[in-house]
């Protein structure tokens, strides 16, 4: 503020005709005026804060480092672009040996689930899928399974796949039922994917999808598909060609 006054003064001073001595700058980079000694620099009127070093012309957050302009995560760092992923191994069945990556437990030892028997033309080659086709007491379930682990941050989880219906049963009362599920690894179950039974055959590969309402995000999870049958008249329940896909943030 000193020296804006001091500026003014010097400003009437010519105004009135050069009344007052005149500012002078002594040795030491004095300004004098009028015999008195005022501290001050050189051509002050080029080291004022307020022209070169003031903030806010030059260093002011607002205009050059705020993280609103240049640094926002909000901006640059939010975005996400969902990707889909495929959960499951083997999923067309087809690897050699048959069953790998799969586990089950089946009715009879000796027929394996994942096989390319019964002269049911597969969904894709070589492998299908076959469970029940027995008719006999109790054991008389089988299951296949897998556990998965379902990404952080997954949106949307979709079972898909084909299947068939066999039967020698007719009717329609219920005495076979296969299904596709989502369990716990506790074999808890989360939520079914389809329900099938002798009471509705098919003649060819049948597609099949669904989108569970319970993603189980962050955890892993079973997808089982067995099936039950009683001791007459065998029902067969065939799969194929599956996928488990998962949207989610990479």
């Amino acid at each position: 503020m000193v020296r804006h006054v001091l500026f003014a003064v010097l400003l009437v001073g010519c105004a009135k005709g050069g009344v007052g001595n005149p500012a002078q700058d002594d040795a030491n980079g004095q300004v004098v005026i009028d015999g008195t000694v005022y501290e001050d620099a050189p051509d002050h009127e080029f080291h004022d804060a307020k022209v070169f070093e003031d903030a806010h012309v030059f260093q002011d957050a607002h205009i050059y480092m705020d993280a609103h302009v240049y640094m926002d995560a909000h901006v640059f760092m939010d975005a996400c672009v969902p990707v889909q992923t495929q959960l499951l191994q083997n999923p067309n069945l087809d690897l050699d040996p048959p069953g790998t990556l799969w586990s089950q437990t089946d009715i009879n030892v000796a027929y394996p689930l994942i096989t390319d028997q019964d002269g049911i033309v597969e969904q894709t080659a070589p492998y299908k899928a076959w469970l029940g086709g027995f008719a006999q007491a109790a054991p008389n379930t089988d299951v296949l399974w897998q556990d998965v682990m379902v990404p952080v941050g997954t949106t949307s989880l979709v079972l898909a796949g084909y299947y068939e219906v066999r039967t020698g049963e007719t009717g329609t009362t219920v005495y076979d039922t296969g299904e596709a599920s989502l369990r716990t690894t506790a074999n808890v179950l989360i939520e079914n994917a389809i329900n099938l039974a002798n009471t509705a055959p098919t003649t060819a590969w049948t597609p099949f999808q669904h989108s569970f309402t319970n993603v189980s995000a962050g955890q892993t999870v079973r997808v089982y598909f067995t099936s039950t049958s009683d001791d007459t008249l065998a029902t067969s329940f065939y799969f194929d060609t599956l996928s488990l896909v998962a949207t989610h943030c990479p």
